[in-house]
């Protein structure tokens, strides 16, 4: 058997068809070899006895290391078939270029190999948006390892993907090599990059519960718009796409349509190919109300009733999807706090229709043995910049402990709430036996600074900018750093803000606030402040829905560039003053929403204890409730708050009047900026008998405003991004310390500090503008004081790029 078996793996695409077709003709001439071997007795069919194996090419690689891969010792009697295995192998180990294996009648068999180049540098040529770092970590080629065309090829692929996901569909990649000295190599991937395709319009089908305005503001998924610069949810992403349909599903389920679904998400490029048109088909199903709940044990030992308590689905309410989760939660954790593992809890759902054929869910919660499982290992890949502590803290389970798929699930949850990162995949494999299991996190990294320049109007402060840089991930360890500088006409502010969230590696979010301000507040009371100071602060959760922090502040503040006429109450406060306090925060949430609640209610409470040294001596209490509630699918948003404080002096000194409290503008509207309170109004006569006009307010002691809102949709075509509203703000300031003087021609005078009720209403028109949010206010005074100062019409616009 004279025959040559040989395979080329890389080279040019001429020369690979070359190859190709000479590598077809000689397995046709085996195949017809072997089918006339076939047609003939065995014994004449053709093998060797390998005398010697000879090896020629190899240059890096060891003879050794070939022999092994071959499989064919010398001794052995060897045919076609077994030939062609070795050979097989050889080109399966990614080494080689070129591999021939020549049997010899005189018993030689020689393996002539071309090693494939090693690769020296990895270059990245023409990626002006996405950086190096990024795209190296993606690819499966390494420097100092066999270059292969295939593996290159699959490289562009997935640096094509990686284009895509960022919205550039036109991206061409193409892997070119600059041979070196040695038989090395240096790979280069050309890359065009191509203009990001935004997004037309997004679509749905078959929604007739809620509006496509009310869905869009569910997804993440937006409409592509010039002045969203920096935002990357314009642009179409598959995976984005997958994550809406998740948040269009939980947006229904908690609403009580148990049969959603999201028939299809279909994207469709225009036919420029510079757009896409996104449209989701639904089928929103019937709303079902929660009709028996009741809780069940099927695990020996473990009473019901001990956690009937903890349900938070009530018969008669409209089903609630997250509240279900919500209970199971309660459960599991009550169970792990006193030591109870291995019970799985599993809700189960019972649809049917009641006497007046409405549809209803009865809801039972099964505590099940569950399998004696324990996590033997949490793996994290593809953090590159993220430390694995930053994730692993999220993950409610830790190595040794009892598995649970709800706090799997959770911690998932949890890791895709940092916002770090882009995908979150957590999954399971068998560890090393049948009661442990790897829990194996795969995460993909994503921009985390942001930098951001501002410009805005207000018909309360004038022009204004802002610039901040923000990095909610510094330097990979979850921290948050945020510098700002903001300048009005009347204001200038600089903050530096830094947290850790997760303080002595407890649940603990520690961090700190310094600031500078400069405030004239000549029009409103006659004086200028400048204040610096620095703020230390703690805070932690006390519950799923509460948390509570504490705070310190060290103050220097300074009230400057108070004229000669100004109210006597404001002169006396004139100078700096150093304020030292402890404070504490409580904030209580149960909207459904965050970002935009539509149902719910948020609590929050705040005291400040001054006089830990400095000058200041008082306590300042705060405190608000917030109810939320939705008409007409969520089209008409209502929101109801009650809000309050008081400070109180404990020194021989008056409250100042930076620390007084003052409403007006956007908090009071109807009303200036300080436009309701005690107001010094009195005309002082001078010694030489001329005379003062004095219109100072001095803000007061005590506050209490109730505001009502009502927002909804005003019949405009939904691309203006217009919406309409009315409101009703209701409430007074007042208490002063001291509310009378005497003037330098020793006349006495006051101030009237009284209790005194305003109220104002008013219609408000909302524009999402190509310049950033704006909103007009128009305000009608109903009841008010001789002293205030109104305001009809209030404006602010404004936006970051």
């Amino acid at each position: 058997m004279n025959s040559v078996i040989r395979n080329r793996c890389v080279g040019s695409p001429a020369l690979w068809a070359r190859r190709t077709v000479r590598l077809l003709a000689l397995q046709a001439v085996m195949l017809l070899g072997l089918s006339l071997a076939a047609a003939t007795p065995a014994s004449a069919q053709s093998e060797i006895a390998v005398q010697r194996i000879q090896i020629e090419g190899a240059q890096r690689i060891e003879e050794a290391t070939i022999r092994s891969y071959l499989n064919v010792n010398e001794g052995d009697s060897v045919g076609a078939a077994e030939i062609n295995e070795a050979l097989k192998r050889l080109v399966a180990t990614g080494l080689f270029s070129d591999v021939e294996l020549t049997p010899g009648s005189d018993g030689v068999l020689v393996v002539q190999v071309v090693e494939n180049p090693i690769i020296n540098f990895i270059a990245f040529e023409g990626n002006g948006s996405i950086e190096d770092e990024v795209l190296q970590a993606q690819i499966r080629t390494r420097p100092r390892t066999a270059f292969t065309r295939a593996r290159a090829e699959a490289d562009a692929q997935t640096i094509i993907a990686i284009y895509r996901a960022a919205g550039r569909y036109s991206t061409t990649v193409e892997p070119k090599i600059i041979q070196k000295p040695e038989n090395r190599v240096d790979l280069v991937f050309e890359i065009t990059e191509g203009d990001v395709v935004g997004i037309a319009a997004v679509n749905f089908v078959g929604n007739t519960e809620y509006s496509d305005r009310r869905l869009r503001g569910v997804i993440e998924t937006e409409e592509s718009a010039w002045w969203k610069l920096l935002s990357s949810s314009d642009s179409y992403d598959p995976d984005r796409l997958e994550f809406d349909k998740e948040l269009l599903r939980r947006f229904y389920f908690a609403r009580g349509f148990a049969d959603f679904e999201v028939v299809s998400a279909v994207a469709e490029l225009n036919p420029e190919r510079d757009e896409f048109f996104i449209t989701f088909t639904v089928n929103e199903g019937e709303e079902y109300t929660v009709g028996d709940v009741g809780l069940v044990s099927n695990t020996r030992g473990l009473e019901a009733e001990q956690f009937e308590d903890l349900l938070l689905t009530d018969s008669g309410d409209t089903y609630d999807a997250d509240l279900v989760e919500k209970s199971i939660g309660r459960i599991q954790r009550v169970m792990g706090e006193e030591g109870i593992n291995f019970v799985d809890v599993r809700p189960r759902a019972n649809k049917r229709r009641d006497e007046n054929d409405e549809p209803i869910i009865d809801l039972t919660y099964e505590l099940n043995e569950g399998q004696r499982v324990y996590v033997e290992r949490i793996d994290v890949e593809g953090n590159i910049r993220t430390l694995d502590r930053v994730i692993r803290r999220e993950f409610e389970l830790v190595e040794g402990d009892a598995f649970n798929a709800y706090r799997l699930q959770q911690s998932r949850t949890s890791v895709r709430r940092l916002g770090y990162f882009s995908e979150v995949d957590v999954s399971t494999v068998r560890g090393s036996a049948d009661d442990r299991v790897i829990v194996k996190t795969v995460v993909e990294e994503q921009s985390t600074g942001e930098i951001s320049f501002g410009l805005g109007f207000s018909s309360n402060n004038g022009p204004g900018g802002e610039v901040s840089v923000t990095e909610r991930n510094f330097l990979g360890r979850g921290q948050f750093v945020r510098a700002s500088v903001s300048l009005t006409a009347e204001r200038q502010l600089a903050d530096f803000r830094f947290t850790e969230p997760y303080f002595l590696d407890r649940n603990l979010a520690a961090g700190f606030d310094i600031f500078h301000r400069e405030i004239d507040n000549s029009d409103e009371s006659s004086y200028e402040v400048t204040e610096t100071g620095f703020r230390p602060r703690v805070r932690f959760p006390i519950s799923e829905e509460s948390r509570i922090g504490f705070s310190y502040l060290i103050e220097s503040s300074e009230v400057t560039d108070v004229p000669d006429d100004a109210s006597p109450l404001i002169a006396a406060d004139q100078g700096s003053r150093i304020t030292s306090a402890i404070g504490y925060n409580f904030f209580y949430d149960q909207r459904n929403d965050r970002l935009e609640p539509t149902d719910g209610y948020e609590l929050r409470l705040g005291q400040d204890f001054a006089g830990l040294g400095g000058d200041s001596v008082y306590i300042s209490t705060t405190g608000s409730v917030k109810g939320y509630k939705s008409f007409f699918r969520e089209d008409v948003v209502t929101s109801l708050q009650l809000a309050g404080g008081a400070i109180v002096s404990f020194a021989d000194e008056d409250t100042r009047i930076t620390d007084r409290f003052q409403l007006g503008g956007d908090s009071f509207r109807g009303f200036a900026n300080s436009g309701i309170g005690p107001r010094d109004t009195n005309d002082d006569v001078n010694i030489d008998g001329s005379l003062e006009n004095i219109d100072d307010a001095l803000g007061g002691n005590y506050y209490a405003v109730a505001r009502a809102d009502v927002s909804f949709p005003i019949g405009l075509p939904e691309e203006y991004g217009v919406f309409g509203g009315f409101f009703a703000d209701a409430g007074s300031v007042w208490g002063l310390d001291t509310d009378s003087y005497t003037d330098d021609a020793a006349q006495n005078f006051s101030v009237d500090s009284d209790f005194a009720l305003r109220a104002a209403a008013g219609a408000t028109v909302f524009w999402s503008s190509p310049v950033g949010p704006l909103r007009l206010n128009f305000a009608f005074p109903l009841i008010e004081e001789e002293e205030d100062e109104t305001e009809f019409f209030q404006f602010s616009v404004g936006t970051r790029f």
